[in-house]
């Protein structure tokens, strides 16, 4: 993030502000020119964007991707004033797959759950994009090492699917079942009818979605 300097609301008061006296009303004077209004901020280019930070982490600089991912997350939400757009689901995945790779678990599943809900508020359920951002967001969690934590996002996630695609659902059944396990195998395995690549949030902008 930025750590550029305060703008206060009613800009820089100096010294002489405090110590003249009171000014006599001016005299008439120039006619200030028009304002010229500022132009819009202009939409990032999210594919070249992710291209660049995908170099970064294959690469190995993840700090360095991460903040170029949230910057990129930034502008894109100041040129659309953020109004959710699949583009928007794309970064916010993108940031998740980074904290994976970072082996923050906790936050990669939280942001591929916040995309997974945004494709379903957009395209639907139905939607081919909803299915998949779903059997990614699963086969991620299986990779949750901490079975404490893999409860606890197990719980989140079966709330997610169950809104998103019903209770009788293959992704609701497979969790329910992993949740009901007393000893559940926490490991990279994931049913054949769910196994997805979460690893290729990098590509999932070259499917040509609108902004």
């Amino acid at each position: 993030m930025s750590e550029g300097g305060v703008f206060l609301p009613w800009g820089v008061v100096t010294a002489a502000f405090w110590t003249a006296g009171t000014p006599e009303p001016p005299g008439p004077g120039p006619v200030p020119p028009a304002a010229v209004p500022s132009a819009p901020t202009g939409l990032p280019d999210v594919p070249a964007r992710i291209a660049g930070i995908a170099a970064l982490a294959a690469e190995g600089s993840l700090d360095e991707a991460a903040l170029h991912a949230e910057q990129l997350d930034a502008a894109y939400g100041a040129a659309t004033g953020g109004t959710p757009t699949t583009a928007l689901a794309d970064i916010r995945e993108v940031r998740g797959y980074l904290a994976s790779l970072a082996g923050e678990t906790r936050a990669a599943v939280g942001w591929y759950l916040h995309a997974l809900r945004l494709r379903a508020a957009l395209q639907g359920p139905a939607h081919p994009d909803t299915g998949a951002a779903v059997r990614r967001t699963y086969s991620l969690w299986r990779t949750v090492a901490d079975p404490v934590l893999g409860q606890a996002l197990g719980a989140e996630l079966l709330a997610t699917a169950v809104a998103v695609e019903g209770r009788g659902s293959t992704a609701a059944r497979r969790i329910r079942a992993v949740l009901a396990d007393p000893a559940p195998d926490w490991s990279h395995d994931t049913p054949t009818e769910l196994t997805a690549s979460w690893e290729d949030a990098f590509t999932l902008w070259d499917r040509g979605d609108d902004p």
